[in-house]
């Protein structure tokens, strides 16, 4: 399934991440390929409220990899690749070995192997920016969600 939803605000683009965490049911890894400034921490920033976890803590994990998340219900692991950038090949975090009930996000999916865009529960997101404020977010999922905008 293939949504596109346009945001016009940091709020919108908050809201949208909020309504994709309420679908998750855990072991979902979701992709999030975008420029900087794109709105992917925000989005993240969503998804990390609607599992319960205060969305003031999350921060890009540039640095440091992934951060990790007690939810309610599941536990959330962000993953920034951008300090990895292109030549990720020989340092690929393992995110395979965290696949289970978690809920894995990972900001700048694009340095990542194709193969992991192919993922059974995977949810590829596309940020595209255009004018000012104007995202436009493109939502592929194979986990069977319903979105609903």
């Amino acid at each position: 399934m293939i949504l596109k939803v346009n945001s016009n605000s940091p709020d919108k683009t908050f809201e949208i991440g909020e309504k994709i965490g309420r679908l998750l049911r855990g072991n979902e890894v979701i992709l999030l390929c975008g420029d900087l400034g794109a709105g992917k921490t925000i989005f993240t920033k969503g998804i990390a409220s609607s599992l319960g976890i205060n969305p003031d803590n999350v921060v890009s994990p540039s640095f440091v990899i992934m951060n990790k998340f007690e939810g309610d219900l599941h536990t959330l692991l962000h993953f920034d690749l951008y300090r990895l950038g292109e030549n990720i090949e020989n340092n690929v975090p393992e995110i395979d070995e965290y696949i289970d009930e978690n809920i894995i996000v990972v900001e700048w999916a694009q340095y990542l192997s194709p193969s992991y865009f192919r993922l059974k529960n995977s949810i590829d997101i596309k940020f595209s920016v255009r004018d000012n404020y104007i995202r436009t977010i493109k939502i592929k999922t194979r986990v069977g969600l319903k979105f609903v905008f």
